[in-house]
C-alpha cells in the first residue's frame, strides 16, 4: 500500500510539471488547476479538514484552528480523496496520527507526505544545503520552510527517509518556534490562521458575477448567490465603496 500511494503522488506530481525537489503550493493547485474550492475556518479541535463533492463542485474545509503548515498537509491529504476517491462524496478526517488506522485514511497520509515531500527532493535540496555535513536543527527548519510543511511533518519524513533516528527525532520536536526565531526563519507555518476571517478561494463569486453581468440574473438573486456561497462580505464592501463614491463626490461638489 505504501509503494502504490507513493506512486501516486509521485505521477500526480509528473502530471502537474513539478520537478522532484519543488515544492508544491496545494492552494494554487486547486485553484487554477483542479478547480476545486477551498474553505480555510473554525472547526472543532478533533478535525483537520473534510471533502465534500456534489455533482461537478468539490469542496475541501481545512480547520483555521491548526498550524498552516498542518493546514497544507490536511490539503494535500484531500486532495488525494478528491483523486482517487471517486466513489467519495464527503469524507471528514481528523488526522490524529501519520499512522492512520483506516486504510483509507493512511493511504491519504503517505500520498500527502509523498506529495509535499518527495524522497528524492527531500534528500537533494538537504544536500545541496549541509554538503554532507551533520544535519542540524537549522537544516531541517530550512527544509520545512522550503517545502512548507509542518515541523512534525518534516520530522517524520527524515526519520523515514533514514536521516535522522527515533533519538533525533525527540530532540529536534522541542522548541520549534523560539528555534526559528533565534535561526530567523518565519515563524508562520507553527501558528494557526484562526485569528483571520474565513477564506474562501474559489471561482464561485467571478461566476456569480459573470452572470448578472449577462443578465441571466436579477441583482437581489446575485446577493442571494453571494450569501450562500459565502460570499456575504462582498455585499457589504461594494456598498462601503459605492457609499464612499458617493460621498467623495458630493465632497467635490460642495461648496
Amino acid at each position: 500500500m505504501n509503494n502504490f500511494a507513493e506512486t501516486r503522488a509521485l505521477e500526480t506530481r509528473k502530471e502537474l510539471g513539478l520537478t522532484f525537489y519543488e515544492a508544491v503550493d496545494v492552494f494554487k493547485i486547486f485553484r487554477e488547476i483542479e478547480n476545486i474550492s477551498i474553505i480555510i475556518m473554525k472547526m472543532s479541535n478533533k478535525m483537520s479538514g473534510l471533502f465534500l463533492r456534489k455533482g461537478q463542485a468539490n469542496v475541501i474545509v481545512i480547520n483555521s484552528r491548526k498550524s498552516l503548515g498542518h493546514q497544507r498537509f490536511t490539503a494535500a491529504h484531500e486532495y488525494y480523496h478528491f483523486k482517487y476517491g471517486k466513489g467519495v462524496i464527503s469524507r471528514i478526517c481528523p488526522i490524529k496520527k501519520f499512522e492512520d488506522d483506516n486504510p483509507e485514511e493512511r493511504e491519504a497520509n503517505i500520498f500527502a507526505i509523498n506529495f509535499l515531500l518527495p524522497a528524492d527532493g527531500v534528500k537533494y535540496v538537504l544536500q545541496k544545503r549541509t554538503k554532507g555535513a551533520k544535519i542540524k536543527i537549522n537544516d531541517i527548519i530550512f527544509l520545512e520552510q522550503y517545502f512548507g510543511v509542518s515541523h512534525q511533518c518534516m520530522l517524520i519524513r527524515l526519520k523515514e527517509l533514514g536521516i535522522i533516528n527515533e533519538l533525533q527525532k525527540k530532540e529536534f520536536s522541542q522548541n520549534i518556534i523560539t528555534k526559528a526565531k533565534e535561526y530567523g526563519f518565519s515563524t508562520q507555518l507553527y501558528k494557526n490562521t484562526s485569528d483571520k476571517d474565513i477564506q474562501v478561494y474559489s471561482d464561485y463569486a467571478e461566476i456569480a458575477k459573470k452572470l448578472l453581468e449577462a443578465n441571466r440574473i436579477s441583482y437581489g438573486k446575485y446577493e442571494e448567490l453571494l450569501i450562500k456561497g459565502g460570499y456575504a462580505h462582498l455585499i457589504f464592501e461594494m456598498e462601503e465603496e459605492t457609499e464612499g463614491e458617493i460621498s467623495e463626490f458630493e465632497d467635490a461638489n460642495s461648496f
